[in-house]
């Protein structure tokens, strides 16, 4: 398996690090390439050439969004990484506009499972690609950020940069 690693060190929500291989982007992470190497006990491995080209794409893109320029990714997802329920939950995510927001029922619904709220809550908790698959996008029914893999000043951040007004980690709807 050949993977290529890259780093965003200079964002305004710190170093977020990422890897890709030949189908496509597969990680990001809010953390150093070190730690993220640790985290998924990773060791050097020849580089993808396809990797290369996607996390090309990915740093422009995601400088791009985190400054406000970029409102749609285009960079390859690597779907073989999730299965099963949480593929189907980071699918639609995957589709919610920029700027809208969803509840973790809407969501449910969507994908046909009305009353898995709490499921669909933890399948995007374990989004392995926050930001590209926009999981910040999606709300408790009061407003109410709930969780984020990198915290929820980070996710607060996200969505008050998509245009939502978001006070005591609750969005206006």
């Amino acid at each position: 398996m050949d993977i290529t690693f890259g780093t965003l060190i200079e964002s305004p929500l710190g170093t977020i690090s990422f890897y890709a291989g030949d189908n496509g982007l597969k990680r990001i992470a809010f953390m150093n390439l070190k730690a993220l190497k640790v985290k998924e006990n990773i060791n050097d491995l020849p580089p993808s050439l396809q990797g290369m080209e996607t996390i090309g794409i990915l740093l422009s893109e995601l400088s791009e969004y985190l400054f406000g320029i970029r409102k749609a990714f285009s960079v390859k997802i690597d779907w073989s990484v999730m299965d099963g329920f949480q593929r189907e939950v980071l699918v639609f995510t995957a589709n919610i506009p920029y700027g809208q927001v969803l509840t973790y029922g809407d969501v449910a619904n969507e994908v046909g499972k009305p009353g898995a709220s709490r499921a669909v809550g933890r399948a995007l908790g374990s989004n392995p690609i926050p930001i590209v698959i926009p999981c910040h996008r999606v709300i408790g029914a009061d407003g109410g950020l709930r969780g984020y893999t990198d915290g929820i000043k980070t996710k607060a951040f996200l969505l008050a940069l998509e245009g939502n007004k978001v006070d005591n980690d609750k969005v206006a709807v």
